[in-house]
């Protein structure tokens, strides 16, 4: 029996689906201006994605979800943890929530949330 994550997410588990919404983001941010890109453990196996940009320098955690999947909002204790990492190395915070579809597509546009 397939559990309903499974079957929502088809042959993708959760590795790979946070991996394929990380380069998603991390081509947006070369395609839009973006340098120096690096990921960074956050906790755990948590990323961030850290670049700079003509402004400002900012610390990015991406949230994917795989379609008909919707985006929720990060708690406020992870807010909380991003603005006080970011600000700790003088970056600003953002959440970047990215659906894909079963084979890594990106679906719809990327979501982006300033933090802080």
């Amino acid at each position: 029996m397939v559990s309903e994550t499974n079957a929502i997410m088809g042959n993708l588990n959760l590795a790979e689906h946070e991996l394929a919404g990380e380069k998603h983001v991390e081509l947006w941010l070369s395609n839009n201006g973006y340098s120096g890109i690096t990921r960074e453990n956050l906790q755990g196996k948590e990323i961030v994605i850290i670049a700079t940009g003509n402004l400002e320098t900012i610390l990015i955690w991406v949230k994917t979800f795989v379609h008909p999947q919707r985006p929720y909002k990060l708690s406020e204790y992870d807010i909380d943890k991003l603005i006080r990492m970011a600000s700790k190395h003088k970056q600003v915070a953002y959440a970047a929530y990215v659906i894909i579809d079963a084979d890594k597509n990106l679906f719809g546009d990327i979501v982006w949330e300033r933090l802080g």
